[in-house]
């Protein structure tokens, strides 16, 4: 799979391999958070958001706009204690 941009910023961000994001849960989660909660998600085509979803949940994943992104990723964004 290419690396996109989107997997770049989030490795950057918690100081890992692109590939812990997907393997460790605890980043997983928070990464899919930090997704969320990325401001200006139009700076990202949404074939780009669509590759990185999938790659982290390991499953594909298709959005419609920048709307469905948002939608699908709330959950991802709650802190659970």
């Amino acid at each position: 799979m290419k690396e996109t941009e989107l997997l770049d910023l989030l490795a950057k961000q918690h100081r890992t391999f692109i590939s812990n994001l997907r393997l460790l849960p605890e980043r997983k989660w928070a990464a899919l958070g930090d997704l969320y909660r990325l401001p200006d998600k139009e700076k990202y085509p949404i074939k780009e958001w669509e590759e990185t979803v999938s790659y982290l949940l390991g499953c594909e994943v298709h959005f419609e706009n920048y709307k469905a992104i948002e939608k699908s990723l709330k959950p991802f964004s709650l802190k659970v204690r």
